[in-house]
């Protein structure tokens, strides 16, 4: 097959669809596609910078990055104004507010698309509600394409997928790539056609998991060697959590001096607040965005990775830990329970209960046997379901059929 994805941004920008995008290509083009990717030359959708080369090839992928305006506090502003009127009255006088405002704005990608469309077999689209998802579209529409998507919806935040034109996109895909069983039956709700959906998900490489030596890994990020390290692994925004994780660590160390937390994730405006006020607060230790070597080997140091987020369109560092065979802790919110089995390979809080959260890390810390039975069965489910080879299969699969069901058609038409 001859495929172009295209996708607001790619490796080494950072965030669970570039992962996503980024590890699919390259699994597809390990199998002898042709896989090229449309993108921008951003690593920061909040500015949308252009700071990437132009071109590269890695891993037998081809990206092609395109400029794309910048987004600085006027254009927020355009995005605000658009959004509170939209949300008040659905007018869709509004709708190009919103478009702006997301970004990117890349005039190049479009034209290209338009220009050098004829040669792909289909188009994928990765991540629905940026701007780049809008324009591609209309380009591969206008130049015949079949046209399948990845929306990762946030259903829980309505601006990802309830504008006039994200619908329409949604309606007039050809194939619809659900990240899980929940997000499937959500867009249903949406009037989406159950037929054109299909459920992947998000995979990871087990082989980038090692396991290391634990001491080491601890030394490495100055953890004292009998520590209960508490892990949060991801960008540190209100919704994934964070305050009712620093209030159930200030409740549990008062009684659990062994108790580390370690927090990892590009820095926001909200977290900068939030840990203001505790200066060095003892046991806890705070690090920007990490290379995947740190990553690893701080999922190596940890005993528990938890993140009660309320906002995910799937939660890939809760595989990340299962592949190291760690246990999860997740909200009961959105589509988490589909991930995690509750009291099987991790366990699920209710959103903001903090006197539960704070129950469950003290438990983990109580019973090791427990906390090792259910990170083993999270490796197992990783194995067995969510590796990138496996949603690869998913993905090449429903990809030929489409291709054979519009050549059968073509042949019927003659």
């Amino acid at each position: 097959m001859r495929l172009l994805h295209v996708t607001h941004q790619y490796s080494p920008a950072l965030g669970g669809s570039e992962k996503y995008i980024t590890d699919l290509s390259e699994e597809l083009a390990r199998r002898g596609h042709q896989v090229d990717v449309f993108t921008t030359r951003s690593q920061d959708y909040r500015t949308w910078r252009s700071e990437l080369p132009p071109f590269e090839c890695v891993n037998g992928v081809n990206i092609y990055r395109f400029p794309s305006l910048e987004r600085g506090p006027r254009t927020w502003r355009i995005l605000s104004y658009g959004l509170s009127h939209y949300r008040r009255t659905r007018a869709r006088r509004y709708e190009p507010f919103i478009l702006w405002g997301n970004g990117p704005l890349s005039p190049l990608l479009f034209l290209n698309l338009l220009w050098k469309g004829g040669r792909y077999d289909l188009v994928h689209l990765n991540l629905l509600h940026y701007a780049h998802t809008a324009y591609a579209y209309w380009a591969a529409k206008a130049r015949g394409l079949l046209v399948v998507i990845t929306p990762h919806v946030h259903s829980e935040q309505d601006e990802t997928y309830s504008a006039g034109y994200l619908q329409a996109i949604l309606r007039g895909s050809d194939l619809i790539f659900a990240d899980t069983q929940a997000e499937k039956r959500f867009l249903e709700s949406l009037g989406i056609v159950s037929q054109r959906i299909v459920v992947g998900g998000v995979g990871v490489k087990l082989e980038a998991f090692p396991s290391l030596d634990k001491e080491a890994c601890r030394r490495k990020w100055r953890l004292p060697k009998e520590a209960f390290v508490l892990l949060f692994l991801g960008r540190k925004t209100e919704y994934k959590g964070l305050a009712w994780l620093l209030q159930a660590f200030l409740a549990l160390r008062t009684r659990h001096e062994e108790l580390y937390w370690l927090v990892i994730g590009p820095e926001t405006a909200y977290s900068q607040r939030l840990f203001a006020p505790y200066g060095e607060l003892p046991g806890l230790l705070q690090r920007g965005a990490v290379s995947e070597e740190e990553k690893v080997e701080a999922l190596n140091a940890c005993d528990l990775l938890a993140m009660p987020s309320v906002g995910e369109a799937f939660g890939i560092v809760y595989l990340e830990a299962w592949a190291s065979g760690k246990p999860v802790i997740g909200a009961r919110a959105g589509v988490i329970p589909t991930i995690i089995t509750h009291g099987q390979d991790g366990v699920l809080v209710s959103p903001g209960d903090v006197g539960e959260l704070t129950r469950q890390i003290e438990r983990m810390i109580g019973d090791p046997a427990w906390r090792h039975q259910l990170g083993l069965k999270g490796y197992q489910k990783v194995k067995r379901r969510y590796t990138v080879s496996r949603i690869a299969d998913i993905v090449e699969g429903a990809c030929a059929r489409l291709l054979r069901q519009r050549s059968n058609l073509r042949l019927k038409g003659s």
